[in-house]
């Protein structure tokens, strides 16, 4: 069976990805995976990313991988080898853009060469670096077995045979008005070096330049292929034999290769992305995963997306505010209240960020974390009203929000945001208290930020989470999201009285 970095059995191929990639935007994660494979677009990584695993063993497969990768040595040996894989795709590319046909074939004959290279560097590489995980232990295996195939070693020894043979061809052009001649070297003068010193003396201390501006050297003008024609002409042994290898060899990298290029770039990725906010201080770490109903909680969490932007370059990490919760194994649904601009919507989106990232086995933005192993990530944010659904922007809500509840399992994780806010305040309490009964009763780990106090009386099911202000400043936002019952009123209150709109007030300065 063909070993994967990703997958302990990959025979049974990857699970199928969400179906509803909503969740992505709402919790801007879109965001991050957009960076996250910025300039890997070629290897199409973003399927990876969308595709979360449902295993525990999955999860730790991963884990694995990344705790080889945490060792400098191995960590090199796989940059080395995507650097190197990056190049033979590159060359490859090229390749298909030349119009020469024995211009194409030396080129494909140097593709081999990088791309038999970079095999061979990991395969002698990794035995002596002695890789831990089972996936990384599978490719060494595969590796070896692979390099001394009879089939490697016609593709690995072909390539520099080729290239001897064709550096070795020695012609003499002779050029007379519009004709060219090409004709097998006799041992004439080679007056290259001469020609070069002459032209030189031309060329030093020019004020402007008016050379003209040739193509890439890579492409061809037709008199040079001419040329290259006559040669191959005047030399069929090397260029027959560069012909039967080009033909022979197409389709030249072997799958398991390629995917474990692919595949070893969505760790390498991620880790380049997460790099400059552990430079920053912010902290990641494995998650404790769980796939039944367990312990929810996490220490220094924060929102990976507003990280990224806040601590460009592993810039100080100013404004990134980290939080905690800890729910209990009855507790499904936290309730987030307070003012607004507090951090309720951030709060809510690192909740869904890290259970996400947990289920692509990743380390996740925070300091500790015990989670929930989630068969899916649902959201519902507020969205702008759609004229084509024909649907009123409430209606369009509760729809989308029944589809939730019908996929909903006690595995899956549910981020709502200021649910019901386009209704008055009595239908959207009665209305958080049905989906709340719902969710309940599918035993979903839930986190609703809402603007009504009263979806948060706290029950076994229910926890009350409320934004903290300064205590002597209720303007002043902490974005600090705590255990407690909300206090929307008071602080409500505390800015009347600030701001001298109390009733009192009011009616004081109506009487003048």
């Amino acid at each position: 069976m063909a070993p994967s970095i990703l997958y302990p059995d990959s025979a049974d191929g990857p699970p199928g990805p969400l179906q509803d990639r909503r969740f992505a935007t709402d919790l801007n994660l879109d965001q991050v995976f957009a960076a996250i494979t910025k300039g890997r677009e070629d290897l199409d990584l973003r399927p990876v990313f969308y595709t979360p695993l449902r295993r525990l063993d999955d999860v730790a497969y991963r884990h694995e991988v990344l705790a080889d990768l945490r060792r400098p040595p191995i960590l090199a040996a796989l940059r080395d080898f995507g650097e190197a894989m990056r190049q033979t795709r590159l060359v490859l590319t090229t390749t298909r853009s030349l119009s020469n046909s024995w211009q194409r074939e030396r080129h494909f004959v140097d593709a081999v060469a990088v791309y038999c290279d970079a095999v061979r560097s990991l395969a002698s590489a990794l035995p002596g670096l002695g890789p831990h995980s089972r996936a990384m232990g599978a490719v060494t295996g595969y590796l070896s077995g692979y390099c001394s195939s009879p089939g490697f070693a016609a593709l690995a020894d072909g390539a520099p045979e080729i290239v001897a043979a064709l550096g070795a061809i020695r012609y003499s052009l002779h050029i007379k008005g519009n004709r060219v001649t090409i004709n097998p070297y006799r041992g004439e003068p080679d007056y290259t070096s001469e020609l070069a010193a002459v032209v030189a003396r031309f060329t030093q201390d020019a004020a402007t330049d008016y050379t003209a501006k040739f193509r890439s050297p890579l492409h061809m003008n037709s008199v040079e292929a001419q040329v290259l024609d006559l040669v191959a002409r005047l030399n069929p042994g090397p260029f027959g034999a560069m012909h039967e290898y080009f033909d022979r060899h197409q389709g030249f990298v072997d799958p398991v290769v390629s995917a474990l290029d692919r595949d070893s770039q969505f760790y390498l990725a991620y880790l380049d992305f997460i790099e400059p906010l552990r430079i920053a201080g912010l902290p990641f770490c494995y998650p404790v995963l769980s796939t039944s109903p367990g312990p929810v909680r996490a220490q220094g969490a924060f929102d990976i997306a507003l990280a990224a932007a806040a601590a460009p370059g592993g810039a100080p990490a100013r404004g990134v505010v980290t939080n905690d919760f800890d729910l209990s194994p009855a507790e499904r649904m936290v309730v987030v209240t307070g003012p607004n601009n507090g951090g309720k919507t951030t709060f809510a989106r690192t909740f869904g960020q890290i259970h996400y990232l947990a289920s692509l086995g990743l380390p996740v933005p925070a300091r500790a974390a015990e989670l929930v192993l989630a068969d899916g990530v649902f959201t519902s944010f507020q969205q702008a009203e759609r004229l084509g659904t024909l649907r009123g922007h409430l209606e369009e809500e509760l729809v989308h929000i029944h589809d939730i509840i019908q996929r909903a399992t006690p595995r899956s994780v549910i981020v709502m945001n200021e649910s019901f806010s386009s209704t008055t305040l009595r239908d959207a309490a009665l209305l958080g208290r049905a989906v709340f009964a719902q969710l309940v009763e599918r035993g979903s780990l839930c986190a609703f930020v809402t603007f009504v106090d009263e979806l948060a009386a706290p029950n076994e099911a229910t926890v009350s989470m409320s934004v903290t202000v300064h205590p002597d400043d209720p303007v002043l936002r902490t974005y600090k999201v705590v255990r407690k019952a909300p206090e929307g009123r008071a602080y409500a209150a505390a800015l009347a009285e600030r701001y001298g709109l109390t009733y009192g007030a009011v009616e004081e300065q109506v009487a003048k």
